[in-house]
Parts: C-alpha cells; sequence; structure tokens
C-alpha cells in the first residue's frame, strides 16, 4: 500500500505546506488593502478585494485537492483526522482574509483620523501572526527528518510559544481599537459603527486563526 508520503513526497506535511503558502499570500493582501482605505481609494479596494477572492478561490482548490487524495488508511507519524483538522485551520486564515476584503466593498469608509493609527498597528499585529505561523509550517520538513525530536523540535515549540505572544499583543491592540471606536462614537453613523467593529473584529479573528495553526500543531506533535 502507497503510504502518504509516497503520495505526496519526503514529508506528510507538504500538501499542508503548500496550502498554508497560497493561504498566506491571501494574508500578504490585507496590508495593502488597509492601505488603500487609508487612502481613500475605493477603486484599489474593489481591486484588492477581487484579488483576495482570487487567491482564496486557489486556496479552496488546493484543499479540496489534499481531502481528496488523502488516503483513508495511510501509515503515518501523525493521524489522519490531524491533518485535516490542520488544514481546516489554515483555511479560516484565508477565509477571513477574503471576508476583509469583501467587507470593505460594502459601503464607502473613510477612516477618522482618531482610528487611523491604531488600524494601522492592528493589521501589522495580526499578518505577524500570519508570517510566524507560515514560517512554523516551513519547518516541518526538518521535524519530519528528526523524528519529531531534537532542537528541530524545540525550535518548532518556540515558533508555537511566540504565536501566542504575537497573538496576545494583538488582542490588546484589538481592546484599544474598539475602545477608541466608542470614544468616538457620537461622531460615527450607525452603519459606521457597526462597519468599524465588524473590521477590528474580522482582523482580530485573522490573528486567532493563525495562532490557532500553532495550537493544533503543537496538539498533533505535543511539542
Amino acid at each position: 500500500m502507497r503510504t502518504i508520503l509516497n503520495l505526496f513526497g519526503k514529508s506528510p506535511f507538504g500538501p499542508l505546506q503548500s496550502h498554508m503558502r497560497k493561504v498566506y499570500e491571501c494574508a500578504m493582501e490585507v496590508p495593502p488593502l488597509f492601505e488603500a482605505l487609508l487612502a481613500g481609494d475605493q477603486d484599489r479596494i474593489a481591486e484588492l478585494s477581487g484579488k483576495l477572492s482570487r487567491l482564496e478561490h486557489e486556496a479552496d482548490e488546493i484543499k479540496n485537492d489534499i481531502r481528496r487524495n488523502l488516503p483513508k488508511s495511510v501509515f503515518l507519524p501523525v493521524d489522519r483526522r490531524d491533518l485535516l483538522a490542520l488544514l481546516a485551520v489554515q483555511d479560516a486564515i484565508a477565509d477571513l482574509a477574503e471576508d476583509l476584503g469583501i467587507l470593505l466593498t460594502m459601503r464607502r469608509l473613510t477612516t477618522p483620523e482618531a482610528l487611523r493609527d491604531l488600524l494601522q498597528v492592528l493589521v501589522q499585529k495580526a499578518t505577524a501572526v500570519c508570517t510566524e505561523a507560515n514560517r512554523l509550517m516551513d519547518e516541518l520538513d526538518e521535524l519530519v527528518e528528526t523524528s519529531f525530536s531534537g532542537p528541530q523540535a524545540e525550535k518548532v515549540s518556540r515558533i508555537v510559544d511566540n504565536l501566542g505572544v504575537l497573538e496576545h499583543e494583538c488582542d490588546k491592540v484589538q481592546w484599544q481599537f474598539a475602545t477608541r471606536i466608542f470614544e468616538i462614537e457620537d461622531q460615527l453613523s450607525a452603519g459606521e459603527l457597526w462597519m468599524w467593529l465588524k473590521i477590528g473584529n474580522k482582523i482580530g479573528d485573522l490573528a486567532n486563526a493563525a495562532e490557532n495553526v500553532g495550537k493544533r500543531l503543537s496538539l498533533m506533535l505535543q511539542v
């Protein structure tokens, strides 16, 4: 019987790494999206939203291909169900990035001066968590080669821990951003208030999804 190692290369994580790279492409379109928002460039927002939808679709195609081709019975150092669970948490990153693109096309928003700096920091913090999650997945080939032990396992464990630190930093900025929104709520319409709170929550969710990659991997490998 061929194993997933035969089907997908040396590492059982190879296909998930390919998926994560596409997911990460989605996440990296979020900063330009908000740069366009701050610049008031609605055409650029629409362009980037369309690009995000295309990238998310490409990530879905990779995800579906993995699900179709992953055998139901394989000899692996990790359980098939765990691989699929990791795939799902990665996929959430792409979905949330696309959601942000769609959200910013729903209505034209002018960014209040009081929100601009915190919004930029929030986006930076959230995408930093995504970058660390992508780095984590890139380390897995060497982890397989070392049989999930030794210095490489310790390195992966440190990255997982750092994901938690980065996500916590993002949480703090998200709280500051929400607080600032309520400080200026008398300057906002009901629709604007809803939109800004939704935007803040979605950016925070993006960071949470990236941290979940580390949590899921840690549970899978017990590193």
